[in-house]
């Protein structure tokens, strides 16, 4: 199995591209702080705030279900994928290469 190269990953697709893929719609913004329903938990109350984003950090926290971590966590954690298999689905769904580890 090829390794993915996360560093450059995590650099070239930001948390801000994930929560546009998932059809995150916060429901405040303070800054680079995002306030709105948690799609790990699948939150439905239109005026939700349990999830909280720091764009420019690119972290999360769902305060409800404890959820928690960076753009690619964020992806495995709403899919039920493993890292590896988000690294490569979060590409495929934004129409970017994966950034293979290349060795030797």
């Amino acid at each position: 199995m090829a390794g993915v190269d996360y560093r450059v990953l995590r650099n070239e697709i930001t948390i801000k591209e994930v929560l546009d893929q998932l059809g995150f719609e916060p429901t405040s913004q303070a800054g680079d702080q995002l306030h709105g329903p948690c799609p790990v938990h699948g939150s439905t109350s239109v005026g939700s705030r349990s999830l909280s984003v720091n764009l420019r950090t690119g972290r999360y926290y769902c305060h409800k279900c404890g959820s928690h971590g960076n753009q690619l966590e964020l992806w495995a954690a709403v899919h039920r994928m493993t890292i590896y298999e988000a690294a490569i689905d979060v590409c495929r769904a934004l129409g970017r290469d994966v950034p293979w580890v290349e060795r030797w």
